[in-house]
């Protein structure tokens, strides 16, 4: 199996964003070194078709005004969410695991099934999460966000629109309509909510917008359905069922759970736990953005294969999460290097990406993750492989790096000796003393933790030695190149086979 290392950026801190592709370009280096096939990539390598399999097999909403501006975000499927919820995904770092963690919201209910009215071999199933089902024989409608299956969109500047569709209260057998609304989130339950005006005061501004009935299934104990006793909606959690059939009168309670009964032995109803993870954003809206896509204006999402006439022509800057889509990515043995900003957007973004069972194969493992702390400091007129050396090695990689000029001085030193070590001509033939093997064995040792400050201070010593000694023999070089390459990518007179030889060796 390849083995990819990906690095994630923070788009507000440049300097944290470099910081991360030079720990990916030393992780990549030791992977290589070390005999595996490896690269580092930073994004995918092909965005759009990234963005339009991700619409395909998840969901996608927008912000903003697109085609022009705004940003396309990445909605997670139950599926995903669940999986990633009960950390069912594999063994992630338990800090980066505990902080995700409490950023998912878990709710407990349940899930009915709606079966559809004269349904077709390509409809989806309709199902919908709720937390309150004790008034749902009273139910009228089912609202389904603008980009679910069986929505047919929603033109620029309306609210809300019929769908021609019609399914089945699983309770009473009757018929509702479906409509497709703005206001449902994609991100919550399954992207469809029970409407039910009698009963919610949001249902009930929704009702009398478009024109549904309001009926009630709840009443305050002690109704007695006079007309001068008659129902004000909403009626929220409390009294009795009334015009129900056998569950008139039961406290709204156990009216609750005599539905589910009732639902469960139909098989159309199920105990359902809706962990909570939002959307994120995966491209941003740009009028000079590197890749382009089609977007659909009426349903929000990502034009579909082969359909691309049908949508608006739009260039977009995709984040760097989407090379998780590409299959030569989510197949190989994953390095992750992430800002520890990200933990919560982009790495959690990442994971659910990995989780999603639409996408191809979801990995058992999870990926190796190395967190990358924040920058601070300035460093103006700085060369850059000067500030990548001293960003890599300066500090341990969680730990805030204060960028200081005796950092970047000791980096252009190293980098001035490694340039005279290089170019020295007539290198006498002969292997490595015990002393030089032993110091160069520790600083691999160090690498291999992933320690880069510490193998870097070992290296610098080693190097002054190097210097101060006349000209090296061909195996001290050799170790010694074979140790600056991985940890900095510095340029050698060795190829990459004398180089994983040397790092055997060691």
């Amino acid at each position: 199996m390849n083995h990819i290392v990906l690095s994630l950026t923070d788009p507000q801190a440049p300097m944290v964003t470099l910081r991360c592709r030079s720990y990916a370009g030393f992780v990549n280096r030791l992977s290589a070194v070390e005999g595996r096939v490896s690269a580092a990539v930073d994004g995918s390598a092909d965005a759009a078709t990234a963005l339009t399999g991700l619409a395909a097999a998840a969901g996608l909403a927008s912000q903003g005004e697109p085609p022009r501006t705004g940003e396309v975000r990445y909605v997670p499927t139950p599926a995903a969410r669940e999986r990633v919820g009960a950390e069912h995904d594999g063994v992630w770092p338990q800090s980066l695991a505990s902080r995700q963690r409490k950023t998912i919201r878990r709710t407990p209910g349940a899930l009915f099934t709606f079966p559809l009215e004269d349904p077709t071999p390509a409809d989806v199933t309709l199902e919908v999460f709720t937390t309150d089902w004790s008034p749902s024989p009273a139910a009228c409608a089912v609202a389904v966000h603008p980009g679910h299956p069986l929505s047919s969109g929603l033109e620029p500047g309306r609210g809300s629109a019929f769908t021609g569709r019609y399914c089945r209260h699983p309770l009473t057998g009757d018929l509702l309509p479906i409509w497709t609304a703005a206001w449902v989130k994609p991100e919550f339950g399954t992207g469809a909510v029970l409407v039910n005006p009698g009963h919610d005061a949001a249902d009930l501004a929704f009702g009398r917008e478009i024109g549904l009935p309001v009926r009630f299934a709840l009443a305050p104990a002690g109704h007695d359905d006079s007309p001068k006793n008659w129902l004000a909606p909403p009626v929220v959690k409390t009294g009795k069922a009334i015009r129900t059939g056998a569950t008139d009168g039961l406290d709204f309670t156990a009216a609750q759970t005599e539905y589910f009964r009732i639902l469960v032995d139909r098989e159309l109803a199920r105990e359902y736990v809706d962990f909570g993870a939002g959307s994120f954003t995966v491209a941003a809206f740009t009028a000079d953005g590197p890749d382009k896509i089609h977007w659909d204006q009426e349903r929000r999402t990502v034009t579909a294969a082969g359909q691309e006439s049908s949508g608006s022509p739009a260039q977009v800057s995709p984040a760097a999460v989407l090379a998780v889509l590409d299959p030569a990515t989510r197949e190989a043995e994953l390095s992750v290097v992430a800002p520890s900003s990200a933990i919560e957007s982009d790495l959690l973004a990442l994971r659910l990406l990995l989780a999603e069972p639409g996408l191809g194969p979801t990995p058992e493992r999870a990926p190796d993750v190395l967190l990358v702390g924040t920058v601070t400091g300035k460093s103006d007129g700085v060369g850059q492989d000067v500030l990548e050396l001293a960003l890599l090695t300066a500090a341990a990689p969680q730990e805030t790096l204060p960028v200081k000029t005796q950092q970047l001085e000791t980096a252009q030193r190293f980098l001035a000796a490694h340039t005279t070590l290089t170019e020295l001509d007539h290198i006498p033939e002969g292997d490595a003393d015990a002393a030089t093997t032993k110091a160069a064995g520790q600083i691999k040792t160090l690498l291999q933790r992933k320690d880069t400050k510490q193998a870097f201070t070992h290296l610098y010593r080693l190097q002054k030695t190097l210097a101060k000694g006349g000209t090296p023999l061909s195996g001290t070089l050799a170790l010694y190149e074979a140790l600056a390459w991985v940890i900095a990518g510095l340029p050698t007179r060795s190829s990459q086979d004398q180089l994983s030889d040397a790092w055997q060796l060691l």
